[in-house]
């Protein structure tokens, strides 16, 4: 097992890679919301998929992106369903109570929009890192009900998986974080890349 994980130095790397390409989603997010957004340097660690923990996300969502070209496997964004509820409402313009929000096809489109944005353009900054066209799926979001039931359909195959955590701040409107999780062969292929 031990084999399997990451040096230090592998480690910044993942972060370096990670911070470039959200870096870059950034400037996408506030062209969209017309707020400052800023997503600053990423935690990078390494656990075990039997110990993994959405912490003070919950209740989260999950947004997971498909890389269709350039690299195989997919990146599973985690937000806090409440920070959902704040961009969504930015992007329509209204407020809606907490008690009033769900995720309808609406809202999960506004969602999937917002990430397709930012993705797009951390794909584009991953591509020019890498070296090669990196492309994305378009964007799915659903509804972390259960912690097990995310692990087994994400990481079916348990082991260990990396977790980058991000703090993300929208201009009066949101200081929170969210999380990017990845399979070791995904972050593996990203090193190969660097």
């Amino acid at each position: 097992m031990e084999k399997k994980l990451f040096s230090p130095m592998e480690i910044d790397a993942i972060g370096e890679m990670m911070n470039i390409s959200l870096g870059s989603s950034a400037t996408a997010v506030s062209n969209m919301l017309d707020h400052r957004v800023d997503i600053t340097t990423p935690q990078v660690t390494v656990v075990d998929v039997a110990n993994f923990s959405i912490g003070n996300l919950e209740p989260a969502m999950g947004v997971e992106i498909k890389y269709v070209e350039g690299l195989e496997g997919s990146n599973i964004m985690l937000l806090r369903r409440s920070d959902i509820k704040v961009i969504v409402d930015i992007l329509m313009g209204a407020e809606t109570p907490d008690e009033e929000f769900e995720l309808n096809e609406l809202t999960v489109s506004a969602v999937c929009e917002v990430m397709n944005q930012m993705m797009g353009a951390a794909s584009t900054a991953m591509s020019d890192f890498l070296n090669r066209m990196v492309n994305i799926s378009t964007p799915q979001a659903f509804e972390i009900q259960s912690l097990d039931e995310f692990v087994r359909e994400y990481f079916p195959s348990g082991g260990t998986m990396v977790v980058v955590r991000f703090q993300l701040s929208i201009e009066n409107a949101v200081e929170s974080e969210f999380m990017s999780a990845l399979s070791m062969d995904l972050a593996r292929e990203l090193l190969e890349g660097f």
